[in-house]
C-alpha cells in the first residue's frame, strides 16, 4: 500500500475505531460522534473488514479490545493528534516571530508610522524586522513579484490578486503657506484656479482624477507649476514660494515644515475623500504570520492619523 492507496480508506471509520476504543461501548462512542447506534454498528463491522480483525468482543460490561484493537490504537491514536495539528488554525506567538517584512509606501506614510511601529514591534515581537522603501512607479510589480509584502498608499480599488484594506479616509485640501494673501480664506473656486500649483505625485494615485474632472466640468484647469515626488522638494516649494498644493487634511501635519502651512477646504461639495489603503499579494492572504502585521500597520495608522 502506498500513500495514494488512502483514498480508498474512509478516515471516518479511524475516528470512529477509537471512540470505541475509548468507550468500550457502541451506544456510548455512537452518542459521542452523534451518530445512531445502528449506523456504529456499521461502522465497527466495515472496521472489522479492513483490518481483517474482529476487534472487539462483546462483554456483560461492553466492549473488550482484541490484542489487534489494542496494537492498532496504540499507533492510532498519535497520528490523529497529529492531525488535529494540521487542521488546527495555526497562531502566531508574535515574540517568537522571526521574520523580515518589506513595504513600499510614501515619506509621508513612513513618517507617521514607522518610529510607532518599531515601538510596539520591539514590545511584542523583538525579533521581527522591517524594510521600508520609497514607492516607485513598479512598486505593485514588485508586490506582485514577492519583492514586497505590503503597499500602503493612496487610491482606488485594487488591481487582480492584489487584496486590500482601506486603513482611513483622508479628505483633500488645499495648502499654503501662512503668509500667503489667500491663507484666511475661504477659497473660491476663481481663486483657486488663478494659484500656480504643485503637483506631488504619487505612484499608484492620480490625484487629477477627482479635481481636475471637476473642473473641467467648469471649463476651467489648474496651472501646475512644480511635478515632484521628492517630499522636501515639493514641502521647500510650498513653504519659500506663493505656490498651492493638494494634500490630506490631517496627514499634513507631520509634514516637513507644517506649522508653516495652513489647510484650506476645496470649493466643491462634490470632491470625495481618498482612501489611504494596504495592500498585499493573495498569496499571503492566508498566512497568519502576515495576518497579524497587517493588522498591526492598519491598526496602528488609523488611530495614529485619528488622534493627528
Amino acid at each position: 500500500m502506498n500513500p495514494d492507496d488512502l483514498g480508498k480508506v474512509d478516515l471516518r471509520l479511524l475516528v470512529a475505531f477509537n471512540a470505541l476504543m475509548e468507550e468500550r461501548s457502541v451506544s456510548r462512542a455512537a452518542e459521542r460522534l452523534d451518530l445512531s447506534q445502528p449506523a456504529m454498528s456499521r461502522n465497527l463491522q466495515r472496521l472489522r473488514q479492513l483490518f481483517g480483525d474482529e476487534l472487539f468482543i462483546r462483554q456483560s460490561h461492553g466492549l473488550s479490545p482484541s490484542p489487534r484493537a489494542e496494537q492498532l490504537h496504540q499507533m492510532l491514536r498519535p497520528l490523529l493528534d497529529d492531525m488535529l495539528r494540521l487542521v488546527a488554525p495555526v497562531k502566531v506567538d508574535p515574540s517568537q516571530l522571526r521574520r523580515t517584512f518589506r513595504i513600499g509606501m510614501l515619506d509621508l506614510f513612513s513618517q507617521i508610522i514607522v518610529a510607532p511601529l518599531l515601538d510596539r514591534l520591539k514590545e511584542t515581537a523583538p525579533h521581527v524586522r522591517l524594510k521600508i522603501v520609497n514607492l516607485e512607479t513598479y512598486s505593485m510589480e514588485s508586490l506582485a513579484s514577492g519583492q514586497l509584502d505590503f503597499i500602503l498608499n493612496l487610491g482606488d480599488e485594487a488591481p487582480a490578486n492584489i487584496h486590500s484594506k482601506v486603513i482611513c479616509y483622508e479628505e483633500p485640501v488645499c495648502l499654503l503657506r501662512r503668509d500667503h494673501p489667500l491663507a484666511a480664506g475661504p477659497m473660491s473656486l476663481e481663486q483657486l484656479v488663478g494659484l500656480p500649483f504643485i503637483h506631488f505625485w504619487i505612484p499608484g494615485f492620480n490625484e487629477h482624477r477627482q479635481l481636475d474632472q471637476l473642473l473641467f466640468g467648469e471649463d476651467l484647469s489648474r496651472d501646475v507649476m512644480l511635478e515632484t515626488n521628492n517630499l522636501m522638494t515639493a514641502m521647500n516649494a510650498l513653504c519659500d514660494a506663493n505656490l498651492a498644493m493638494i494634500a490630506g487634511k490631517r496627514v499634513f501635519r507631520v509634514l516637513p515644515r507644517s506649522q508653516e502651512l495652513v489647510a484650506l477646504p476645496l470649493p466643491f461639495s462634490e470632491l470625495e475623500p481618498v482612501a489611504i489603503r494596504l495592500l498585499w499579494h493573495r498569496r499571503y492572504h492566508a498566512d497568519v504570520e502576515h495576518q497579524w502585521m497587517r493588522e498591526q500597520i492598519a491598526g496602528l495608522f488609523h488611530t495614529l492619523t485619528d488622534s493627528i
